[in-house]
């Protein structure tokens, strides 16, 4: 393109590109390709052509310096432009110049969908930071092709926020990412306060791995995509894990001993053997720690829910002594109590109740008393005469037990889940799916939720039925990376049994991921569930389905950008040479909140000031906000994360973007650690989390 030169503007010069002024090539990250002009525009002669060679970083046609837009701080524009390309990877890039003169880059949106002749995209910017007086921006390519584009339009933001992503407006979209197999075997995931996720496979469910001492953990970053492998000191397959209250990562129990393997493709258990080991990951070193001493007990899939004083209490999973004799796994009846002022295991009251594994214990408003949702792994829990016990109110401390009644389907929870409903302060449980698994049975698509404010007499009732998704029993060959999702529909009635539930920053709750009845019988199917509504406007909506098969070993949590990171899924019940068939691929969820403008931009006037209990704190933020609330980062395996919460924090205006914050007086409401502070604003677009620590 020419070097023309002219002077900021309150416009796009040139517009329609039908001269060669004020336009340059950018390239970014190894980008190869050429940026020139032409003929067909939308509306003139000309139009912008942009060409990758090799897929890399991004190119594109951007203003010159000379030619940037002037624009005003604290107001939010819109940007506008025309474009057609066979890329599904073209997105707007905006940079930025800085009160000290240097550009730099402010925002990439998401990618807006291919299309064979122009099609309009806006995007809406967040509030221009102080010092900020001119933009540019420019449709990039990221991916190998041709894009052409014409027409560039700015104006001030007025009214609700333009959408032009398509379906991703109101569903959202996933974006898969294949590592070749070098990423985790994902079978259990922690966000940690710096935003990254470590990601756990302990032997991965391999025997021979196991026999081999090759067990693994990875820290993956999903700023910059980055896996970094970490030395793991035991097989944590199967373990428990929480956040202590300092930010570090209590994992405990796992596999001592695995079941031996008979039959040319089956899995008949001899016996899993618990483990009574315990360690710590630091983030701040990417290293174990040893905590302090063995269990009482082996624990294979053990619960772990952390107590307002910050000890973890923690039950249930299989023992260090198999039996002899079928059906050969014993449930370990013994209570751990991890204590968090000693850093030792301590003695504590012993209930002797046969938890199952994986129960789902949450903490409640009450001192001293946790909650059983009803959801398990690998059967219910149960009486010592066997029947099934059921959800209720549980005492830690003197290993009482009330029952709650109520719940529909309360045989058919295994591997359902279950949360405490936002906000918090509600005190509402939903429990979703789940399946009996020894009936043969399909999952239930029954939900039910309990408002524990009421006491002793609280009682679940119905919700809503999860919706009907396609059954892929393909194990993936259906859905390669960027195909489409392929299956037949679910049949009526049926639900998800290894389902994942994460609460969203605008205080929703997103499910994705499970299967119909067994482990090759994937159900397509995501939705959202809007608490805040009432009881007869209770609904599910559908939103965009993972491609990708998430079925035994999965998971989905919350990223500080308010993006959904899932992972992990056993594809089949079969063995090969001992081996289970896994997915590595991650899938990252954008909600369509995402698509609706620029981020409102948070930050703290007290950044490094801990959050203590009842106090008040001021945060500044770019646009105004209508809701905020502290989210607990998510550590969830086998569709269980019994410590996952929502915050709601009053807000109180003082102007000048500047809002106060109040948190919960009630270290049971808000358990001790660190917390994502997000924002919304009144389209409903949160912001990037700040990391607060409670204490």
């Amino acid at each position: 393109m020419a070097p023309a030169s002219a002077v900021p503007s309150t416009k796009v010069q040139n517009p329609g590109f039908e001269s060669g002024a004020c336009w340059t090539a950018l390239k970014t990250s190894g980008a190869k390709g050429t940026v020139g002009v032409v003929k067909g525009g939308r509306s003139g002669k000309r139009a912008a052509s942009v060409t990758s060679a090799n897929g890399k970083g991004a190119i594109a046609a951007v203003q010159k310096a000379g030619c940037a837009i002037k624009v005003t701080a604290g107001k939010q524009y819109d940007l506008t432009l025309y474009y057609k390309t066979a890329s599904a990877k073209s997105a707007v890039m905006l940079f930025r110049r800085t009160a000290g003169g240097k550009w730099v880059k402010w925002q990439y949106f998401p990618f807006h969908p291919a299309s064979g002749g122009f099609r309009r995209a806006t995007v809406r910017t967040a509030a221009v930071p102080a010092g900020t007086r001119e933009i540019r921006y420019a449709m990039g390519l990221a991916g190998a092709g041709t894009l052409v584009t014409d027409d560039y339009k700015i104006s001030a933001a007025k009214g609700a926020a333009p959408c032009t992503y398509g379906s991703a407006c109101t569903k959202g979209r996933w974006e898969v990412k294949d590592f070749g197999g070098k990423n985790e075997r994902s079978i259990h995931s922690v966000l940690m306060y710096n935003g990254k996720v470590l990601l756990i496979a302990g032997s991965g469910n391999s025997r021979y791995r196991f026999a081999g001492g090759t067990f693994s953990s990875t820290v993956y970053d999903p700023k910059t995509g980055r896996m970094t492998k970490v030395k793991t000191p035991y097989d944590m397959f199967c373990a428990g894990h929480v956040q202590l209250a300092d930010g570090r990562i209590l994992i405990m129990g796992g596999t001592d001993g695995y079941a031996k393997f008979e039959g040319p493709n089956a899995a008949q258990s001899t016996g899993w053997t618990g483990s009574r080991k315990s360690y710590i990951f630091n983030p701040r070193t990417n290293k174990y720690e040893k905590s302090a001493g063995l269990m009482k007990d082996g624990h294979w899939y053990p619960s772990a829910t952390i107590l307002p004083n910050g000890d973890v209490y923690s039950v249930g999973g299989y023992n260090d002594a198999p039996t002899a004799a079928a059906p050969y796994n014993v449930v370990s009846k013994v209570a751990e109590l991890y204590s968090a002022k000693s850093r030792k295991w301590v003695n504590v009251a012993q209930p002797n109740i046969n938890w199952a594994t994986y129960p789902a214990l949450i903490q409640t408003k009450y001192k001293d008393m946790l909650f059983y949702s009803g959801s398990s792994v690998f059967g219910s829990a149960a009486y010592n005469n066997g029947q099934l016990r059921g959800p209720g109110f549980f005492n830690p401390r003197t290993g009482a037990f009330k029952a709650v009644p109520g719940l529909t389907a309360a045989g058919e929870r295994d591997q359902s889940a279950s949360l405490l409903l936002p906000p918090a302060q509600n005190q509402r449980v939903m429990i979703l799916g789940g399946k009996d698994f020894a009936s043969g049975k399909r999952a239930t698509n029954d939900t039910n939720i309990v408002d524990l404010s009421k006491g002793f007499s609280s009682r679940y009732r119905s919700g809503p039925d999860l919706l009907r998704g396609l059954v892929d029993p393909s194990n993936g060959v259906n859905n390669p990376v960027g195909g489409a999702v392929q299956g037949t529909r679910q049949p009526a009635g049926v639900g998800k049994t290894y389902l994942s539930a994460v609460i969203l920053p605008n205080g929703k709750v997103f499910e994705t991921g499970g299967s119909q009845i067994k482990q090759n019988e994937h159900v397509h199917e995501a939705a959202t569930f809007d608490p805040s509504v009432s009881r007869s406007r209770e609904k599910w909506t559908a939103m965009a389905a993972d491609p990708v098969n998430r079925t035994y070993h999965s998971m989905a949590l919350l990223l500080p950008d308010g993006r959904v990171l899932a992972a992990g899924s056993n594809k089949d019940d079969e063995y090969v040479a001992g081996y289970t068939a896994f997915d590595m691929r991650l899938s990252i969820y954008t909600p369509p909140y995402l698509f609706h403008g620029g981020q409102p931009v948070l930050s703290l006037a007290n950044p490094k000031k801990g959050w203590a209990y009842g106090s008040s704190h001021e945060i500044r933020v770019s646009q105004s906000i209508k809701s905020a609330s502290l989210i607990r980062p998510a550590a969830v395996t086998h569709s269980s994360d019994p410590n996952q919460r929502s915050v709601k924090l009053p807000i109180t205006s003082l102007g000048g973007g500047r809002y106060k914050v109040k948190l919960d007086k009630r270290r049971e409401i808000t358990p001790p650690g660190w917390y994502m502070l997000f924002v919304n604003n009144s389209s409903g677009v949160p912001s990037v989390a700040k990391w607060i620590h409670v204490s």
